[in-house]
């Protein structure tokens, strides 16, 4: 295979392939998912519209429809929209398009982002967040005002929870020449947002998704929101067709019907609360403030946080461990599910900690 090594970039040759484990769990509390099916007037929706949907043509390569929908919820003209298949392709094109040397972002967060960083061309810089895992802006207006640079923020951040304090990002937007990109994964969760400096700063993205709280994880739909001459250059690297038709028609159906998701979205940050205090009241945990569908929590330093994830797979509950990710030393993080789930969790850890609690007292 030597001809394999030679053609392969540097780059890539260093990388690591964002991986999923192959864990399988009567509960999945581990990968941010809405935790419910859609509601069922939309999911009887969307049946009807596979009976017209023509498969055998390509799909509308603007998403214009889907476009105009979401227009109208966010109160922006469509011209400064961008369809993605999920939020990673809409990463990858603005790193293609505006491709400079560095790539900067807060760490630990979004794996991602420094992935394709990397796959485009572009140095990755890694700013260590703060005590209470609060963005360092000091030092990433620093690294950013050396070279032209992208700056990435996941607001709330993935994977702890925050969201930073908005006067920090201010000063990044106001003191850098950089383009700010704001990934609002789980804006529907937190209700904060930096949407109305696309209007003010040409150089400010926002980036959302239907993957969490519209339950679309399965059809991979994010979208972009930026001035239209930003649009228009990114659209330059964008492949044909890039939405499929049945993602295209589901998620725009989501939007039309965005009402009928506020219950739900209510009822998971209601049970995420409810988490929160449940973990807090079991000792040898800390956790730490979520403003998303999930929550960060820290096992005390004479527990092995990998015992703890092993032990709750055994009673058939997956979560996500986290440990090895610098700056989450003994960390696991839990995605909100059903209350039935989330009971089950709770459960499960309080055996489990009380086990450990006994064996080291």
């Amino acid at each position: 295979m030597k001809w394999l090594n030679e053609f392969v970039r540097d780059e890539i040759k260093g990388l690591q392939s964002y991986s999923v484990p192959d864990i399988t769990c009567r509960i999945k509390l581990d990968a941010h998912e809405n935790p419910y099916s859609l509601p069922s007037f939309v999911q009887k929706k969307i049946e009807q519209a596979c009976s017209w949907l023509a498969f055998n043509r390509y799909p509308d390569p603007c998403a214009r429809v889907l476009r105009e929908n979401l227009s109208l919820k966010l109160s922006v003209d469509s011209e400064m929209i961008m369809m993605g298949n999920g939020s990673d392709e809409l990463i990858l094109y603005l790193l293609l398009c505006f491709g400079s040397k560095q790539v900067v972002f807060p760490t630990p967060t979004f794996a991602m982002y420094d992935i394709l960083a990397k796959c485009a061309f572009s140095r990755p810089i890694g700013i260590p967040l703060g005590d209470g895992f609060e963005i360092n802006e000091g030092k990433i207006i620093e690294q950013a005002r050396q070279e032209p640079s992208i700056i990435f923020l996941s607001y709330p951040n993935n994977p702890t929870g925050n969201c930073f304090v908005t006067e920090r990002i201010e000063r990044i937007i106001s003191q850098t020449q950089s383009l700010i990109v704001i990934d609002e994964a789980y804006y529907e969760f937190s209700q904060e947002t930096f949407l109305p400096w696309v209007h003010e700063c040409e150089r400010v993205v926002v980036l959302r998704t239907l993957s969490k709280a519209f339950g679309l994880a399965g059809l991979r739909v994010g979208y972009m929101i930026a001035q239209p001459q930003v649009i228009n250059e990114v659209q330059k690297v964008k492949l044909p067709y890039n939405l499929n038709a049945f993602s295209q028609v589901s998620a725009s159906l989501a939007i039309e019907n965005a009402p009928l998701f506020l219950p739900i979205v209510q009822g998971i940050m209601d049970e995420q609360k409810r988490i929160a205090e449940g973990l807090d009241a079991i000792y040898g945990i800390k956790v730490y403030p979520s403003k998303a569908n999930f929550i960060l929590f820290k096992i005390a330093e004479d527990i092995c946080a990998k015992d703890i994830f092993d032990l709750l797979i055994n009673e058939g509950i997956l979560i996500r461990y986290l440990s090895d990710t610098p700056g989450l030393s003994n960390c696991l993080r839990v995605t909100v599910g059903r209350p039935d789930e989330n009971n089950e969790f709770l459960g499960a850890m309080k055996r489990i900690m009380g086990g450990k609690d006994e064996q080291t007292s």
